[in-house]
């Protein structure tokens, strides 16, 4: 009998662990639950939110002859996962006011640009080429270290349309020293 209940709670509690560990072939650091794009020869990173699983994806802008278009060298655009997984541009209000980003000529890297985004302009992203010089990677600090950005999450309790409240956000990439993911996290302070 002791050895029913002995596997029984062994049983119980694996299935209360189980949701703690990622599929097989997905993203170890995803929050749970939370499709991962599809990459592509120009992705960049992408966003998540905790209020629903879709993502914003951004990714490199880039003319038939290699270079960035310098009009608007991020292309971004939903991936609607909570609907039926269709992609969809930004809208007005989104683009400008929170998902959307400011570029301008990175100096002294022509065709490279320094970014922002437009809800919080203190996180400085640099699009440059990546070492393999034919594709653009986002770069920025992360935990104080030169990385490649490749994933953020913002954790959002409460607050209005305009002004949600973000808890805190998590950015994900690859520290360009040591090739290992790395994290950090912060709450957004304006």
């Amino acid at each position: 009998m002791r050895s029913i209940l002995k596997t029984s709670s062994l049983l119980t509690g694996l299935l209360f662990l189980a949701p703690v560990f990622p599929a097989h072939g997905k993203d170890p650091s995803a929050p749970l639950h939370y499709p991962t794009p599809p990459p592509n020869d120009h992705s960049l990173f992408y966003i998540q939110r905790s209020k629903n699983t879709n993502s914003i994806v951004y990714d490199a802008n880039v003319k038939s002859d290699g270079t960035l278009d310098a009009k608007e060298p991020i292309k971004i655009y939903w991936i609607r996962y909570a609907v039926d997984s269709t992609m969809e541009p930004l809208n007005y209000v989104q683009e400008k006011f929170a998902y959307g980003v400011k570029a301008k000529p990175y100096p002294g890297k022509p065709g490279q640009y320094i970014v922002t985004f437009n809800a919080y302009e203190k996180k400085l992203i640099y699009l440059v080429k990546k070492p393999d010089g034919k594709h653009y990677g986002a770069y920025t600090m992360i935990n104080g270290r030169y990385s490649e950005m490749k994933r953020v999450f913002l954790q959002i309790n409460g607050g209005t349309f305009w002004f949600p409240n973000v808890e805190y956000v998590d950015i994900v990439g690859d520290d360009m020293a040591t090739q290992k993911s790395i994290t950090e996290r912060f709450k957004p302070v304006r």
